[in-house]
Formats: C-alpha cells, sequence, structure tokens
C-alpha cells in the first residue's frame, strides 16, 4: 500500500506545472481575514467568500471577502492567508489555527496539494472535517482549482479508518450542514460472546455535529443490527464525557458500565471500546473512569484503573 501510494504521489508530482511556491512560512504577517461587516452588505450572496466556522464548530459559515490577487499563484496565497486569520466577528473561528501552516502547495493536472506541517494532526474529529471543508470551499472559488488534497508532513491526510482521503472538491461537503461521510470499524461480540467481530460504521458529520468519537461509542450503546453479532456495553450505561489528547482517548461511563454483560465476557466488553476506537486514526489508547474518577477493577479481576491498547487476540476474523 505504501508503495502505491508513493507512486501516485510521484505521479502527480511529475504531472505538475511550474508552479510550485511556498505559503504561510512561520512568522509572516497576515491581513484581512473573515469580517462581519462584509459579511452583512447587500451582495454578500454572490462571493467570494472566506470561509470560517463557528464557534461552536457545528457548521461552516461564509464571510463576504475581495481578495487582491489577480492570478492563480497570488490568489491562493491570500485565501490560505486570510483563512489563517482571526475572524472580525467574534462568533466565527478561522479555519487554520494557530501553528498550523502550509509548508508548500504544488498545482498539477490532478488538483492543488497542500503540505501542512505535524501540527495539522492535532485537529480531530468534526474540528478537522470542518476546517477542511473550509480551506477546500474557499480555495475552489479559484479558476482552475477544482480539487484539493491534505498532505501532513509529506504524507497524504488519512481519513479516521487510515485510508487517504485524497482530493475532494467543494461539492464533496454536503450544503448547510457542510456534512461528510466517513466509514469507520467498530467491534461487537460473536454470538458465542468470547471474541469479537468487525461491523461498519457509517458516519455522517451533520447540523448536530458530535466528535467522532462520540458517535462511535453510542453506536456500541446501541448495539448492532447484525443478526450474528450481540451488544456488548451493559444496559443502562450512559457516556457522560469523551475527549482526545495526545493519543490518549479518554472515557467517562456511568457506573452501569461496570454491570456484567450476560454471555459476554469482561474482556469483550472492555475491548469493543477501546478497539473500536483505536480504528481512528488520532487514537492509540484509551483511558476508562466512572462518574470522573478511577476504579481500580472491572468486574472484580481486570486492571481497570491502566492505558488499554487494542487487543488483536479477540478478534474472531469473522463478520
Amino acid at each position: 500500500m505504501k508503495e502505491l501510494i508513493h507512486k501516485l504521489l510521484e505521479n502527480r508530482i511529475m504531472k505538475k506545472l511550474s508552479l510550485t511556491f511556498l505559503l504561510l512560512l512561520p512568522g509572516i504577517l497576515l491581513l484581512g481575514g473573515c469580517s462581519k461587516n462584509e459579511k452583512d452588505t447587500a451582495d454578500s450572496a454572490k462571493g467570494p467568500f472566506v470561509y470560517c466556522m463557528d464557534q461552536a464548530e457545528t457548521k461552516i459559515v461564509e464571510a463576504k471577502y475581495t481578495p487582491e490577487a489577480k492570478n492563480k499563484e497570488g490568489l491562493i496565497r491570500e485565501y490560505l492567508e486570510a483563512l489563517s486569520v482571526e475572524p472580525e466577528d467574534i462568533t466565527l473561528k478561522r479555519a487554520i489555527p494557530d501553528g498550523v501552516y502550509v509548508e508548500k502547495a504544488l498545482l498539477s493536472d490532478s488538483g492543488l496539494s497542500l503540505y501542512f506541517n505535524s501540527a495539522y494532526n492535532n485537529l480531530t474529529g468534526v474540528t478537522e472535517v470542518l476546517a477542511r471543508a473550509c480551506i477546500i470551499k474557499t480555495l475552489c472559488q479559484i479558476d482552475g482549482v477544482d480539487d484539493v488534497a491534505f498532505y501532513v508532513e509529506g504524507q497524504p491526510l488519512n481519513g479516521p479508518n487510515g485510508n487517504p482521503i485524497g482530493f475532494k472538491n467543494a461539492d464533496d461537503f454536503i450544503d448547510d450542514s457542510n456534512a461528510e461521510d466517513v466509514t469507520v470499524t467498530v467491534y461487537f461480540a460473536n454470538e458465542k460472546g468470547n471474541k469479537l467481530v468487525a461491523s461498519d460504521l457509517k458516519v455522517s458529520y451533520d447540523g448536530n455535529m458530535q466528535p467522532i468519537e462520540k458517535s462511535i461509542i453510542k453506536a456500541l450503546i446501541k448495539g448492532p443490527i447484525e443478526a450474528n453479532m450481540k451488544k456488548c456495553i451493559p444496559d443502562g450505561t450512559q457516556l457522560l464525557k469523551v475527549t482526545t489528547k495526545d493519543g490518549i482517548c479518554y472515557v467517562d461511563f456511568n457506573e452501569n458500565f461496570l454491570n456484567k454483560v450476560s454471555g459476554v465476557k469482561p474482556e469483550v466488553v472492555l475491548y469493543s471500546v477501546v478497539n473500536s476506537l483505536d480504528e481512528l486514526s488520532t487514537i492509540n489508547k484509551v483511558q476508562f473512569t466512572i462518574n470522573g474518577s478511577k476504579k481500580k477493577t472491572f468486574q472484580e479481576d481486570i486492571p481497570f484503573d491502566g492505558l488499554f491498547e487494542r487487543n488483536l487476540d479477540l478478534l474472531s476474523g469473522d463478520k
């Protein structure tokens, strides 16, 4: 797979035009950005726009913007700079936060490739999708820029399922909600309750956006739709909080998560959550708490206060 990705990347670079330029190097003073006054003007619906996020990070908002650049290269540079400026409207957030910048941009027959620094990996879940939507929808207004691909530290940006996202255009993000469907793998118990079985979960970021980690756990609490799989999570379990930082996902359940599930081994219950969350490229380990506090053991004999990593020995291989 790595060789295939490398070959595709090499082909795209070989096809590139004479355009190769550096953008947004650290320390550059940026001007402009999203403006509430501009957005409220009578002709604001006509565009062009710079797209921003709302403060709650549930949607993207178009803000009227009039670029000064006249050529393609200048417009790409100017729009990226505007995307990095804090909006004047305090209800909005910029798409490119502090510390994140484009090291270079390559325009080829395939589209525009943006090479970000490693800080882009700090954007996760809905925040990352919204930021990417803002950038793509803004840049695709430029004549000759139809598709945009993201790279981080020289490698193609991967989705939650670990596969390269590739080139996207403005139409890939649904109007109004600017949603994007992603498919992730979650794990339920097999019929015997002693192994984990993989199931594909389609998550759509919509107008009621929530972290993808929360969507995964809610799906586990709800249970499978497949007949050959069993629900692992005890009835009455509630997800109180879930956050991810530095590769660790912190999951806080209510006390019902400690209850036994008839016909399902305790380790299968635990690792249905751990293995499902570990499918996300941003998560390496999981830390559990109950009502905000660590517990020493899970169902009497399983240490429960440490960090959990993916357990491949529990996978049944069936689906």
